[in-house]
């Protein structure tokens, strides 16, 4: 259920896209691919996040992802949120978050999981 709302929700971007940690501060045009992963993993954890718990609409979540892909300067790795892998962090973190949407809800089964899976990237 839940990858198949992070492929709905990647699928309604602008690039046909759907917080290993809270949003990222900044990572910046050197930073590793890895790096931007998972800052993208973030981004979309936080904006699926806010569509489950903030009553967001899918289109507002997908214009955060494209913002926030835009404004950092990540179209180098967009793509990847179409892939498999993408699609697995993204629906664990997002799981993993609490309601605020602003950190993990560390007694969540799916926090170690989470983490894991961002720490794998």
């Amino acid at each position: 259920m839940a990858i198949r709302r992070c492929q709905g929700l990647l699928s309604a971007a602008g690039l046909s896209l759907t917080l290993a940690v809270p949003l990222p501060s900044a990572v910046f045009a050197g930073e590793s691919p890895q790096e931007i992963r998972k800052a993208l993993v973030g981004l979309a954890a936080y904006a699926g996040c806010k569509e489950r718990h903030a009553g967001y609409s899918a289109e507002r979540a997908q214009r955060i992802i494209s913002s926030g892909i835009a404004n950092n300067g990540w179209q180098s790795q967009a793509d990847w949120l179409r892939s498999p892998q993408a699609l697995r962090v993204v629906a664990i973190t997002t799981d993993a978050m609490n309601k605020s949407c602003d950190d993990f809800d560390q007694n969540s089964k799916d926090f170690v999981p989470a983490m894991q899976a961002i720490d794998a990237l």
